[in-house]
């Protein structure tokens, strides 16, 4: 028989309370997040975001941008679903296989004072599915803010929660699928290190400390050089973030004598690299025109960077926002990898009833699909494009140079030509639900078209994507352009906007 879980043994009366919020988390907290999908949860945590700086009465900024910006990636970047696609799916035999994430099934303990820190790691943990406690012995910030969000309702029942152990405590309530994240820097990590279910790789441990402000002047700045006045004005005259760590050349000490900050002078790039690994999630400012020096560093810093600002214009963002997710792989037959997914992959089932371009967003399923009609080219379209945009490209205009062409047997259309005549092909001329065509992803060419060739449409709705508020939704279409042989000459996605309801209401 298997041991039971340790949150599910008969504990001492006085850990009743801590015990109820294990419950609280592991039960009613785990199942409120895990029965949403991805965007509801991502809307839970813009909605936090938007509320909490009129309830803590504190400054954070920064932390609720990031946040904010953790939210709306996951609205942009990934569908919504319980399962989410995380690369692209691959033919492996007579299935697919498809990378996803789906939730832990544990909790997140958060271990630490520090508001900041709380935020930087109840998002990641909120978003991927998993209830989280703050665990703390003494009232802080992080208490306030946790406080803050309970009272409000701003989370599910069970979601985030208070229990006043130390990180130290926590060791007999840990689980398989638990992630501890030790908000500041404390002793007790090394023990937590050695815990048998940590050293199995079974509960996850990370360091989560509120982020340092890291400034770095490189070795070729001078007093005089504009980089380094120009670092000077926005470090002093508009600085964002308290008090950075400044690491400079030594002989730069002088020309910031005086200056309210806090000065480490170096000597060679390692220096620095040595120090700033060690302070956890590091927001870089980074001024120097040497292409040595910022490789260094760059190669070095930037797995520990929230963000990166070089000569004052920003060139990363944030950490995963879903990386408490569990990545594994789903081998499956297409029909089930879209229904589970909610993307249509190609050998799944499609219906053909009406023009998609009818239907909105409410009416719209993945796999709905169009089949054009054909259009033959000609002579006379290849020379009217070639005239209207001014691609007078030799094998679209001149047969005798064309047949030299190494892979052309004659003159051929455009490609962008047989784009727009298959966008043409597709596309419902009434008004209704698609508003707008807002690009296209992956156009590849796979044979040319010459003269007399006729190509139609296949068209498939291949991922839904309401916009949380408003009337609107991105839809992606799987579009491939053939000829009369079913020979497959163009594919691409093409990206539109489409109404939730049609007509408005």
């Amino acid at each position: 028989m298997e041991p039971r879980p340790s949150w599910e043994l008969e504990i001492p009366t006085s850990d009743q309370a801590t015990q109820h919020c294990l419950r609280q988390a592991r039960q009613s907290g785990a199942k409120a997040l895990r029965m949403m999908g991805l965007h509801q949860r991502a809307q839970l945590i813009r909605n936090l975001t938007k509320k909490l700086p009129h309830l803590t009465g504190s400054d954070y900024e920064a932390p609720l941008k990031r946040l904010s910006g953790m939210a709306e990636s996951c609205f942009c970047d990934y569908p919504d679903g319980k399962f989410v696609p995380c690369s692209a799916a691959f033919a492996d035999g007579d299935s697919l296989t498809q990378w996803i994430m789906v939730p832990r099934k544990g909790i997140a303990f958060l271990c630490g004072t520090s508001g900041e820190a709380v935020l930087e790691a109840v998002g990641p943990a909120i978003l991927s599915g998993l209830p989280c406690l703050l665990c703390s012995s003494q009232q802080g910030s992080a208490t306030d803010i946790v406080c803050a969000i309970t009272d409000q309702a701003l989370l599910p029942d069970g979601a985030l929660q208070h229990i006043p152990l130390g990180p130290a405590d926590i060791a007999p309530h840990l689980t398989a699928g638990d992630v501890v994240c030790l908000l500041d820097p404390r002793p007790c990590s090394a023990s937590l290190s050695s815990h048998p279910l940590v050293f199995a790789g079974k509960v996850s441990l990370e360091h989560v400390s509120s982020e340092s402000h890291l400034a770095v002047l490189g070795p070729d700045l001078t007093p005089s050089s504009p980089e380094f006045r120009d670092f000077v004005h926005r470090m002093t005259a508009h600085r964002s973030r308290p008090r950075p760590d400044v690491h400079l050349p030594r002989a730069l000490l002088p020309a910031v004598d005086g200056l309210d900050l806090r000065l480490t002078p170096y000597d060679q790039p390692e220096e620095v690299t040595a120090a700033a690994s060690h302070a956890g999630p590091v927001y870089l400012h980074l001024t120097s025109r040497d292409g040595v020096f910022l490789s260094t560093i760059l190669n070095t810093l930037a797995p520990y960077c929230t963000q990166i600002i070089l000569n004052g214009k920003t060139c990363s963002g944030e950490r995963d926002p879903l990386r408490f997710m569990v990545r594994t792989t789903l081998s499956a037959s297409a029909d089930q990898i879209t229904r589970l997914t909610g993307i249509w992959h190609r050998g799944a089932s499609v219906s053909q009833n009406g023009h998609p371009f009818r239907k909105s967003l409410e009416q719209l399923a993945p796999g709905d699909r169009l089949i054009t009609p054909e259009h033959k080219i000609t002579c006379e379209d290849v020379e009217r494009f070639a005239h209207l945009t001014g691609d007078h490209f030799y094998a679209h205009m001149n047969a005798e140079h064309a047949k030299m062409h190494p892979f052309f047997e004659d003159r051929v259309a455009h490609g962008q030509l047989i784009v727009s005549i298959a966008n043409g092909l597709l596309v419902d001329p009434d008004p209704g639900p698609v508003l707008a065509n807002l690009g296209c992803n992956a156009l590849r060419f796979h044979m040319p078209v010459y003269f007399g060739t006729s190509i139609h449409v296949e068209m498939t709705c291949k991922q839904i994507t309401p916009r949380p508020s408003g009337n609107l939704g991105e839809v992606r279409w799987d579009c491939r352009v053939v000829d009369g042989d079913d020979k497959l000459i163009a594919e691409y996605e093409l990206l539109t906007l489409v109404s939730k309801q049609w007509p408005p209401e």
